[in-house]
């Protein structure tokens, strides 16, 4: 089974203002992946404290919520509180 195809160019934008909602004023980085995937990197203050489990869930909550079926571009999501960074 050939693996699907995504355009990234229009995929983008979407992802992107689905997290600038939930992520305002915070670190979102958006890359492009294998056929047109997107690959997510948050940083925020709201992550502090909590676990890799807790950040990811919440992350793809989000994302399934605001995109629905266009949730499955995304393959790949981080999120680091920036209590990680110091």
């Amino acid at each position: 089974m050939a693996a699907q195809v995504f355009d990234f160019a229009s995929i983008r934008p979407k992802v992107e203002q689905a997290l600038r909602e939930q992520f305002p004023h915070d670190t979102v980085e958006l890359t492009e992946g294998y056929k047109g995937r997107v690959h997510v990197l948050v940083v925020s203050s709201q992550f502090n404290g909590k676990t890799e489990s807790e950040k990811q869930d919440f992350l793809w909550e989000v994302l399934r919520a605001e995109l629905g079926e266009d949730a499955q571009a995304v393959t790949l999501v981080i999120g680091y509180g920036t209590d990680e960074l110091k």
